[in-house]
């Protein structure tokens, strides 16, 4: 089986996860639940317990949005190294990246639906090491972006 379409299940189960965990905790949340953290972690925004729908339905949108962009090699959406663009390495790059955002959107629902909970007070510090990751693999993109690019110059 090919790493892409491994990485391709890893999210599409996230995402089901996602949406059965919302599901199942929902009628179980009070009224109002937070929905706004600061960077301490500390909530300092809330809504009506039906706002959770929000995040969920985020990823699936942003799911359906990596998925498109991966299945086309020219689309506007894409800035990536020309190198990324056959259709393997794509999905792996695409996939790659939704991967630890669907992480987040996990993290942040089930800390969240903790926090209303009152089984936590504050979101964990896992939120930035998520992002730090994302950051990590967008940042191997520039770099293989900047090597192509001077590679290209030195050859014209």
């Amino acid at each position: 089986m090919k790493i892409s379409s491994i990485l391709l299940i890893v999210n599409t189960l996230l995402l089901i996860v996602i949406w059965v965990f919302t599901g199942v905790k929902y009628a179980e949340l009070p009224d109002i639940i937070p929905t706004h953290f600061d960077f301490q972690g500390n909530v300092d925004g809330e809504s009506g317990k039906e706002t959770i729908w929000v995040l969920p339905s985020i990823a699936t949108f942003i799911s359906f949005l990596f998925f498109g962009v991966s299945r086309d090699r020219n689309s506007p959406l894409l800035n990536v190294p020309q190198s990324f663009r056959n259709k393997e390495k794509l999905e792996i790059y695409m996939f790659s990246l939704q991967l630890p955002v669907m992480i987040l959107f996990l993290d942040i629902i089930v800390e969240s639906i903790r926090v209303a909970e009152g089984k936590q007070t504050e979101l964990s510090g896992a939120v930035f090491y998520i992002v730090g990751l994302i950051f990590i693999i967008i940042g191997v993109s520039v770099v293989k972006s900047i090597q192509e690019g001077k590679t290209k110059k030195s050859n014209d």
